[in-house]
Order: C-alpha cells, then sequence, then structure tokens
C-alpha cells in the first residue's frame, strides 16, 4: 500500500492562521488567485517531508510564521503563554510501523503522520518574557525551537525520511540549485531501499577521483618546483560527492543544457516514471509555464496515464483544470479562511462536459465571486458597455466577471457555482416561451440565494436581439435600415459591435436587473 496524505492541517504557517486541506487520493488541482498560498501548500508538503532543520532556518521563521498571529500576538497580552505556536501536519494513510501512530496532532486524535512544529524554546523563558516586557516592539522569532517527529512523537530527520517528495517548480526551472536538488532527491529515491549499491557507487567514485589525482595530473606536478612541495589536486570535502556531479541524460544531452520548457517536461515525466514505487507524492508548480501547447497537452495524458502516487498541481491553466477532470479540483479563495472548495462532488455529466468541450473560461468562473453568464458573442460585446452605462463603473472594478459560454450549458456552470458559493446571474432567451425554457428550466436552482435567472418576459420577444430592437426601435432603423431586425437577427455580432459605437442605447430592463442584483 502507497503512503498518501489524507489531511493537510496548516496552524500559523505563511496566510493561513488555521487551514484545514482533505486531498484527493490521487490527483489534486490547486487553482486560485494570487497570494491565496497555493505554493505556499506544496513548501509545506516538501518542508515537513524533508525533515530538515537547516532549511527551516534557512528560510527564516520569520518568513514562516503567520504575521496576523504575530500582530494579535503584540496587540494583546505580550507573555510566553500567548506566543503563536506554527504547526505544518500531514496526516498518513500507508503501512507503517508504530512510530508514526499517535495523537500527538492538533485533532488530538490516533494517527499516522508527520508534522513540524516552531514555537518558542522553553528553555528560554526568563529570557524571552524579559524582552517581551522591556521591548514592546520586538518579536521573539530567533528564541523559536524547529521540531519534526511523528504523531507518536519520534523525531526524525532527513537521513530518516517517513515521506518521499519531489517537487517540480517551473518558476525556478533554470537555476542551478533548482536541478541539482531534483537530480540529489531522484539519486536517493531510486538508491533507498539499496544502502551497498550506493555505497558502492561512492567508493567507486572516490577511487576514480583519487586515481585521477595521482596518475591524470603527474605530468602538471612534474612541472612544479619540488622544493616548493606544493602540488595541484582535487578539490576535496562534503561539497565534492558523487551526488554534485551527477546528472540526468535524455538521448545524450543533460537537462540542464536543455531548454525551460523541455525541462519542466522531462523532470515532471522523469518523476511520474517512479510514483507510487520510488515517490510518493509528486508537487509540480504550474508546469504550463514554458510548455507550447503541444508538449502541455502531451504532459497531461501523462499525468493521467500516471495511476500511482499522489499528485499535487498548482496552475492558473483552464486545460489541465479540464483534462485533469474538474473533480480534482481544490479552489482556494481569499475569503474562505478555513479550506478549499472542492468539487469532487459534481456530477459525472458534468465533469464529462467539461473534459470535452473548450475549457477557456472555466478556471475564470472558478475564481470569480460575482459572474454574469451570457449565452452569445452579442449580449457578450453590450452587456460590458450597459454595466458601464448603469453602474458608473467598470465590471473590473466591481469584481465582475462577464462570460460568455457560448451555448446553453448554463446549467453545468451553476452546478459549480453551488460548490463554490459565488454569485451568478443567468442572463438568457425565453425562446418563445419564457415559463418553459427560463422559468420551469431553472426550478431547481430557486432556493439559491446565490443564483439568479434573468430573461425578458415577454414571449413576442424571443431572442436578445429582438429585445434590442424594441428597446430601441428608431435607433435600430437608422442604424440598419428597413429590415433593420431581420439584419440583427442574421448578423449579430455585426449589429452588436455597431451599437457599441453608440451613446444613447436603452438597455434591456432584465439585463439592467441582473446588474442590479449582482452589485448587492
Amino acid at each position: 500500500m502507497s503512503t498518501k496524505i489524507i489531511k493537510i492541517r496548516l496552524i500559523n504557517y505563511k496566510r493561513f492562521l488555521d487551514y484545514t486541506i482533505k486531498p484527493n487520493e490521487r490527483i489534486n488541482i490547486l487553482i486560485g488567485d494570487n497570494e491565496v498560498g497555493k505554493s505556499s501548500v506544496l513548501n509545506a508538503i516538501d518542508l515537513v517531508a524533508s525533515g530538515n532543520v537547516r532549511r527551516v532556518e534557512s528560510i527564516g521563521i520569520d518568513n514562516l510564521l503567520n504575521i496576523d498571529s504575530v500582530r494579535a500576538f503584540n496587540s494583546g497580552e505580550r507573555t510566553f503563554e500567548k506566543l503563536p505556536v506554527l504547526k505544518i501536519e500531514l496526516y498518513l494513510s500507508g503501512d507503517f510501523d508504530c512510530s508514526m501512530n499517535g495523537k500527538n496532532n492538533s485533532d488530538n486524535t490516533v494517527c499516522d503522520g508527520i508534522r513540524l512544529i516552531c514555537e518558542p524554546n522553553p528553555d528560554y523563558y526568563s529570557e524571552i518574557n524579559s524582552i517581551l516586557k522591556s521591548n514592546k516592539d520586538y518579536f521573539p522569532y530567533d528564541y523559536y525551537s524547529i521540531r519534526f517527529s511523528t504523531f507518536a512523537d519520534e523525531g526524525y530527520t532527513g537521513y530518516r525520511k517517513k515521506l518521499r517528495c519531489i517537487i517540480i517548480d517551473s518558476t525556478t526551472m533554470s537555476s542551478e540549485y533548482a536541478t541539482d536538488d531534483f537530480i540529489r532527491r531522484m539519486y536517493r529515491h531510486y538508491t533507498e531501499n539499496d544502502a551497498k549499491e550506493r555505497a558502492n557507487h561512492k567508493s567507486c567514485y572516490r577511487q576514480m577521483r583519487l586515481n585521477y589525482q595521482f596518475e591524470g595530473l603527474k605530468g602538471l606536478n612534474s612541472c612544479v618546483p619540488k622544493d616548493k612541495q606544493y602540488s595541484f589536486g582535487l578539490k576535496s570535502g562534503s561539497a565534492v560527492e558523487l551526488e554534485s556531479d551527477l546528472m540526468i541524460y535524455e538521448k545524450g544531452i543533460g537537462i540542464d543544457n536543455m531548454g525551460t520548457g523541455r525541462q519542466v517536461f522531462v523532470k515532471t515525466d522523469f518523476a511520474l516514471e517512479r510514483s507510487g514505487d520510488n515517490i510518493d507524492i509528486i508537487l509540480i508548480e504550474e508546469p504550463e509555464n514554458h510548455l507550447s501547447f503541444v508538449n502541455l497537452r502531451k504532459l497531461i495524458q501523462r499525468v493521467v496515464n500516471t495511476k500511482n502516487g499522489q499528485l499535487f498541481i498548482t496552475t492558473h491553466n483552464s486545460m489541465i483544470s479540464t483534462r485533469l477532470e474538474l473533480q480534482n479540483l481544490l479552489i482556494m479563495h481569499k475569503e474562505n479562511a478555513n479550506e478549499p472548495v472542492m468539487l469532487k462532488i459534481i456530477s459525472e455529466e458534468t465533469a464529462k462536459y467539461f473534459m470535452k468541450t473548450p475549457p477557456a473560461s472555466i478556471v475564470e468562473f472558478v475564481l470569480s465571486t460575482k459572474t454574469l453568464l451570457v449565452e452569445g458573442p452579442s449580449e457578450y460585446m453590450l452587456l460590458d458597455k450597459f454595466y458601464r452605462i448603469y453602474s458608473g463603473n467598470s465590471p473590473e472594478k466591481d469584481g465582475v466577471h462577464i462570460i460568455d459560454i457560448r451555448g446553453l450549458s448554463f446549467k453545468r456552470y451553476l452546478e459549480i457555482a453551488r460548490l463554490t458559493g459565488a454569485k451568478v446571474a443567468v442572463l438568457t432567451d425565453n425562446d418563445s416561451d419564457a415559463d418553459i425554457n427560463c422559468k420551469q428550466k431553472y426550478m431547481e436552482f430557486s432556493s439559491d440565494s446565490n443564483i439568479e435567472i434573468f430573461y425578458e418576459p415577454d414571449n413576442n420577444k424571443r431572442t436578445f436581439e429582438i429585445v434590442i430592437y424594441s428597446d430601441n426601435t428608431s435607433l435600430c432603423n437608422s442604424l440598419f435600415g428597413n429590415d433593420a431586425q431581420g439584419f440583427m437577427l442574421r448578423n449579430k455580432t455585426e449589429a452588436a459591435y455597431t451599437l457599441l459605437s453608440q451613446s444613447s442605447v436603452i438597455i434591456p430592463d432584465y439585463m439592467r436587473r441582473a446588474i442590479e442584483w449582482i452589485r448587492k
């Protein structure tokens, strides 16, 4: 049984005061606006898996501890007991010995898991309290201790890892350190269960270096004056070792000499090859960066074909979100303080619909808190103008998105809106029967306070163009001739584009009501 993360709890970590994620067993796609903490979640998993105290020290407690918890402490009772504690807890499932199982976690439940705790060191109790009293602006980051432990309260380090994890970050793909770190991790994962093989590699490498030092440099050293007792040799020290000189090649080309896009693909593919075998968790940061459309499709298919291991992917890309199934989405909003919105319970029909249709607007939709959905390009073009005229503001300034979903697939989007809680207004044609096509059709959403359907109640005005013509007859006749309504129905986008330049267009009543509702 491979190891999986069944719950992540982040307490006083970066932007999270107390945040819980219950990930999917295989694929987890984290989406959200900038600064919501997607990357922080990946880094939290990698940090706990590393068991590396020095890594935490290099990042700095001041960069990890939630700033709001620090501010709350400074504005309250400044005593040792009130100091905030940072915790990152990974609740796990898998085959473990008893050293992993215990109730040393924030839930106080018996479970397998590992955690990182950064807390004020009680050995400096008196010093901390003294400084807190004497300097009101000081926060004692320097007196915090760092500890990695299992839920059985057994400590662990990077040499005794409990979770095998690899992170692939496209934003640092060109970094020499990132490439070296990736190769080093992959080598250790591949040789994890064969200490003898690893020892043999290092022994052979050391012998090779010694042989080169004595034989390869013999001619050079013969030129050095003997009376000075100087000689050329190879560097020594812990930094000079086998792992630092390793490179992964593809068809004879080292990944450090590949383009950034190719590096993203090769590193991800290489890691996926061992997922569930030598690697438990694969963390991928925005794989769409630097990839062409073709390579992105290949990478997505590679992920789909990977049956083992647990993946966490951050993205802003709609293709990744839909092709890897919406049911795997974890939506992180700044407004959702305690947990992400998960789409795992949407229907199979809706999930399949978005896999088959052009996904251009899905990420924009799920991240929006206020959306106006229209069913055609002409409505899309003119609604932005109408919004500005009616409200005096731009939709962007009010945080409102206008999305043309190009078809009568509103129910698919509304099913998602039920889960996200976003405010969504549907603007639709009545198609000659408002009761059947507008009222009854969307009756199942009538009790959802965040969803509202807007339409023209007059059945004689069956489409948007007829409504516009009816409200603006003189203007349309002057623009489009004697058969203005017919022209507008035959040339919808051209007519809408022409109307964009007119300042005296009367806004249809149902559109005014939609704009007013979405702004409340």
